[in-house]
């Protein structure tokens, strides 16, 4: 098997950056494109080719020093529409390798490519990618929790803090809203690695999985290198994160079943996966699949949890959503968290029968969360809460989910493996101290 080439592209807000993604995606084999925010991440990919705009702001002379000792081709594009021609001439003074107009079409561009990449010097440089099939969980270990809502209902702080209850076995958390993705500025992380770098790297461990013994295979990344661990300039996290898409408008450039396949593997190789989706399952697909992300979702998850604002107007907004989550998962149970409930037990029991006599057993648990300060100042710092009455309301809801997953794998094995987190309800409250 020819090795690809792998391709570095700048997060240019011009649209050739997109449409090369997308055609490379749909129609070309040999090549691999990762985006990479600055010149270190860039480096780190040790790509053949580096393709760049004249206005990035990491595009340096020394630079481009480095990137031509390590052996890779600087193509830098510029805006034939400028009328005085100044990223032509900059990038020329600079000295790129080779100079496009950023209108170049995605097919031109490929073959161009193709036509300038290196062929020394690149064995040497790269190594086998290891096996990562010795630490996958049997099927019946694996879980996918989704958590949704409609906007505002707080599904984040909820996914946030069930991430939390289930620190003990290392859980990852995945932001799948392609909508207003919030994980990565909630939790205070970086932009990258995110959604689409993990969809990338895991097709990138295939294609070397599956190459011949003898193949020199590019080292990449794996994907526990996409997850984040740590707050930018912040305190470590106690679980893994896949960021969501750096910039709602790329959600075109995920497809539905590439989301699938990721998920398939990281619930092979994580305890737990806490998708937290996007506000809207509207089945859109008559004219374009928009919010075809959150349902494909929806639809593999082993549990769904709604989060429903319960105030008058939130619980309405809750059951439109509840209508759409109900005809996309079949016979999941829907587990339903009443965020900011009212302190009077008299409402509470109100919406909550109201809940059950529109859905009936459709419905699974419902646990009711109070407004806690605790999570409202950690939203504001950027840092995950501990303790508090919103997590120990939660911890019924864990272990609810926790004794549903026993009693399905108890056919096939004895317990889920005490790594996979805590199994009982005072577990998961000693977990918050």
């Amino acid at each position: 098997m020819a090795d690809p080439i792998v391709i570095a592209v700048s997060l240019s807000s011009r649209t050739w950056r997109g449409e090369l993604q997308r055609h490379v995606r749909d129609h070309v084999a040999d090549l691999v494109v990762v985006p990479v925010r600055d010149g270190i991440d860039c480096a780190d990919r040790s790509p053949h080719v580096i393709l760049l705009d004249d206005d990035t702001s990491w595009l340096s002379v020394p630079f481009l020093t480095k990137a031509r000792e390590a052996g890779s081709v600087v193509v830098g594009l510029f805006d034939p529409d400028e009328a005085d021609g100044h990223g032509h001439n900059y990038l020329q003074r600079l000295g790129v390798d080779y100079i496009k107009g950023s209108d170049v079409s995605s097919l031109d561009l490929v073959e161009f490519i193709r036509s300038i990449r290196p062929l020394a010097g690149f064995d040497d440089r790269f190594a086998a990618l290891a096996s990562v099939e010795s630490s996958r969980l049997p099927t019946d270990r694996r879980r996918l929790v989704s958590v949704g809502g409609p906007a505002g209902a707080g599904a984040t702080e909820v996914a946030v803090a069930l991430a939390r209850l289930w620190s003990a076995g290392r859980p990852l958390l995945i932001d799948i809203d392609e909508t207003h993705p919030t994980l990565a500025r909630r939790l205070g992380l970086g932009i990258h690695p995110h959604l689409i770098t993990a969809i990338e790297t895991l097709r990138g461990e295939r294609s070397a999985l599956t190459a011949p013994a003898d193949d020199h295979i590019f080292e990449r990344a794996t994907l526990a290198d996409c997850v984040a661990r740590r707050a930018v300039d912040g305190p470590p996290i106690p679980f893994d994160v896949i960021a969501g898409l750096a910039s709602r408008d790329d959600w075109s450039l995920v497809r539905p079943d590439e989301l699938g396949e990721l998920l398939d593997e990281a619930s092979a190789r994580w305890p737990v996966v806490i998708a937290r989706l996007g506000p809207q399952l509207e089945d859109l697909s008559r004219y374009v699949d928009r919010y075809e992300l959150s349902r494909s979702v929806a639809r593999r998850s082993e549990r769904v949890i709604g989060v429903c604002d319960a105030t008058a107007t939130g619980v309405l907004r809750f059951i439109d959503w509840l209508v759409d989550a109900l005809t996309l998962i079949g016979d999941t149970p829907v587990d339903v968290v009443l965020n900011r409930a009212p302190r009077s037990a008299s409402i509470r029991g109100q919406i909550t029968q109201q809940l059950r006599d529109i859905a009936g057993d459709r419905i699974g648990e419902i646990v009711t969360v109070p407004t806690d300060r605790k999570i409202e100042r950690a939203a504001w710092e950027g840092n995950v809460a501990t303790g508090g009455a919103f997590n120990r309301a939660l911890a019924p809801l864990c272990s609810a989910i926790e004794s549903s997953a026993t009693e399905r794998s108890a056919i096939g094995s004895s317990a889920i493996d005490d790594a996979a987190g805590p199994t009982s309800e005072a577990t998961v409250v000693e977990s918050l101290a």
